[in-house]
């Protein structure tokens, strides 16, 4: 009885194999961290004020800037990450961390600034904003944990999208792809000649 049930429902039964076999995939395949790091925004400011020496009151320069710089660092597997480490070129002016969180820093011997977090845990996330007036801002090196090298990416602001929505759209998707299956069985059966089923 159950095998004349998959005998005869094979295609059916394959075509919704395939979306669960792929969510497994995914699910299974994010078990383990991932740092990405990118660059939210930067930005220059101009200040119209001349920079005077403090000794003389010597004009240095007609005009002063204030250099900043927002990046975010987010683990985006499914398992933390430890011993994390955020490394400069130099140690940033001012930099501050949102949402607060324990850190160390350390220089090290050619200068460069270490910043040193315990771990991120899955789908967590932080950023950091560093501020620099009349000099550049340090160069984010590295980032990088006891498990995985952070990955850099491209950052955007979008819309938010309500919850609901994306998991209508995930739904649909995966009846998509069960569809799919089914017209490309149905299909491979067509183009070898085996009965499809169809107007029996």
């Amino acid at each position: 009885m159950l095998l004349e049930f998959i005998q005869t429902y094979a295609k059916e039964l394959f075509a919704l194999l395939v979306p669960a076999v792929t969510w497994l995939f995914n699910r299974g395949s994010s078990k383990r961290p991932k740092l990405i790091r990118g660059t939210r925004h930067a930005f220059t400011f101009l200040i119209q004020q001349p920079l005077l020496e403090p000794a003389t009151g010597k004009v240095l320069s007609p005009a002063q800037t204030l250099r900043t710089a927002s990046v975010v660092i987010h683990n985006t597997g499914g398992v933390t990450c430890t011993g994390l480490e955020l490394v400069f070129n130099w140690k940033p002016m001012c930099i501050n961390l949102w949402p607060t969180r324990h850190s160390e820093e350390r220089l090290e011997a050619d200068g460069r600034y270490v910043l040193l977090f315990q771990s991120l845990a899955p789908g967590e996330h932080f950023s950091f904003e560093i501020l620099a007036v009349n000099v550049d801002l340090p160069a984010l090196l590295n980032v990088r944990s006891d498990q995985c090298v952070a990955r850099e990416v491209a950052i955007a602001q979008h819309q938010a999208v309500p919850k609901l929505k994306v998991r209508t759209l995930q739904v649909l998707a995966l009846f998509g792809l069960a569809t799919v299956a089914y017209i490309a069985l149905m299909l491979l059966q067509f183009l070898l000649g085996t009965p499809t089923g169809i107007g029996a």
